[in-house]
């Protein structure tokens, strides 16, 4: 009797022991699940990735800095829009274009001379069309360099004042172009002649 005795509390310390052991290792699963998901939520507002979050960034020039704000668009990895500038010796504030909404490609330095994008306006058939945009440092002015394009290619800065690019008018019609910086207007251009060659690289 006493060591079937004996066996039944043997059993029932061992099944004690064995609950124990479960809920403590159950306990362990709940609290670093909880931690995990804590840990995902504090780091969800900041995600660089967010459509809403502006990215600052800096950039010198001779009369001070320009600070670039700039969003990324929810519709479009390549895209980013409500860009704008501000001039921090003075507050004052440009955009590319006063459409916040508008898809904004290859935003882009000039050296110190400025900015330059396309901002999409519409489509030609199944191409989509853009507007070359330049926001002149440091007084920041907005100039529309060319109207419905299909690409900009090699943005170079030649001088204190002008700049090169290749403007494509089309997919198949390319022109290099000489722009005045301060006046914000091509001041030279020539036809690139590409016979039966279609454009394979550049900004869309």
């Amino acid at each position: 009797m006493r060591a079937k005795h004996f066996l039944q509390i043997y059993n029932q310390v061992a099944l004690a022991v064995f609950l124990t052991c479960g809920l403590v290792f159950l306990g362990a699963i709940a609290v670093a699940w909880w931690n995990s998901t804590q840990g995902e939520l504090i780091e969800e507002p900041w995600d660089t990735a967010s459509a809403t979050s502006p990215a600052g960034e800096e950039f010198e020039t001779s009369q001070g800095t320009i600070t670039v704000y700039k969003s990324r668009s929810p519709d479009d990895p390549e895209a980013v829009r409500n860009v704008r500038y501000v001039a921090m010796s003075s507050g004052k504030i440009a955009r590319i274009t006063d459409d916040t909404n508008a898809s904004v490609y290859g935003e882009r330095g000039v050296g110190e001379l400025g900015r330059v994008a396309l901002v999409k306006t519409g489509m030609r058939q199944d191409r989509p069309v853009f507007d070359i945009v330049f926001i002149a440092f440091p007084e920041l002015d907005r100039h529309v360099i060319a109207k419905s394009v299909d690409a900009l290619d090699t943005v170079q800065k030649l001088d204190d004042s002008l700049f090169s690019a290749i403007i494509w008018d089309s997919v198949e019609d390319a022109r290099f172009v000489i722009v005045d910086a301060h006046a914000g207007a091509i001041r030279d251009t020539r036809s690139l002649n590409f016979p039966d060659t279609r454009r394979t690289s550049g900004d869309s």
